[in-house]
């Protein structure tokens, strides 16, 4: 199994930070968990395949997680090669790809006298719900419901020849049903959202956009919104200690926050391998 997370899951487009996206080698297959915004771009630039993803998941549908999912599903049709593609998730998911054929009805009659048909007229769903489990061709995906401010869920994924596991968490506060679902897993992608912030990672504004709110920390944001629906770094840690993974991955980072923070503080509860995601990200349990 090969885990590249293709967007960190910045919130707030930084220019260093994809939105959420998860890319998956397992059993042969390529899956893309989320959809967020430069996904495209980030599987490019990780030079994986895109065409090649016929199975995608999504945890939630918020702007974050599914921005580039019509980018994604004409690129991969036109570009890649892609013949069919099942696009798994929560409530909603159906809506997502029928405005797809909705909006852009006449693009894809149009681009249907160039390229074959079936890579985008049979995109199939299927809904996520609690009781979601499905035995994959050499692999398993199960789904729990977690906590956020809509229905939101996590994933975990098994393969079947090495054993190996991943568990992404999707967005959500601290549940004790989140540990027990990732238990032993080999990796555990978390939900980090909240952290102070590092004035040395604000860059100056004659060089770069800067969100002025967002470099001046959470005094002007909602502290008990993002608490609620989401993880700090010593959550993180404590949900992975109690889950006893080996490898924690923090993302969905909001931008310029103290990194080297989160990672102490996600140690000082976790005796396994703490990361703090990058784009681009490769690991292989």
């Amino acid at each position: 199994m090969e885990i590249t997370l293709v967007g960190t899951g910045s919130p707030i487009p930084i220019p260093e930070r994809g939105g959420t996206s998860i890319a998956v080698e397992i059993a042969d297959e390529r899956v893309l968990i989320d959809c967020g915004p430069n996904t495209v771009y980030g599987l490019m630039e990780a030079r994986i395949p895109f065409g090649e993803i016929e199975t995608m998941f999504f945890t939630h549908h918020h702007l974050d997680h599914n921005a580039s999912f019509f980018h994604f599903a004409f690129t991969s049709w036109t570009e890649g090669d892609r013949e069919s593609l099942t696009v798994y998730g929560p409530d909603g998911t159906d809506r997502l790809v029928d405005a797809l054929y909705d909006v852009y009805a006449e693009d894809i009659e149009y681009r249907k006298d160039i390229y074959p048909t079936d890579g985008i007229s049979n995109i199939e769903t299927e809904l996520v719900t609690e009781e979601f489990s499905q035995e994959m061709d050499g692999w398993d995906v199960d789904a729990l419901p977690v906590e956020h401010s809509i229905e939101t869920y996590a994933f975990r994924f098994e393969e079947h020849e090495t054993g190996s596991s991943f568990v992404f968490s999707g967005d959500t506060r601290k549940i004790p049903s989140l540990a027990e679902f990732a238990s032993d897993a080999d990796v555990l992608v978390q939900d980090c959202n909240t952290a102070p912030v590092d004035k040395d990672r604000v860059p100056d504004e004659d060089d770069q956009f800067v969100w002025q709110r967002y470099a001046e920390g959470e005094r002007d944001l909602d502290q008990s919104t993002l608490t609620a629906n989401h993880c700090d770094a010593t959550d993180a840690g404590e949900l992975a200690q109690d889950a006893g993974v080996q490898t924690l991955v923090l993302t969905h980072i909001m931008p310029y926050r103290d990194l080297e923070s989160m990672r102490r503080d996600a140690e000082s509860e976790f005796d396994g391998d703490v990361i703090v995601a990058e784009d681009g990200l490769t690991l292989s349990p």
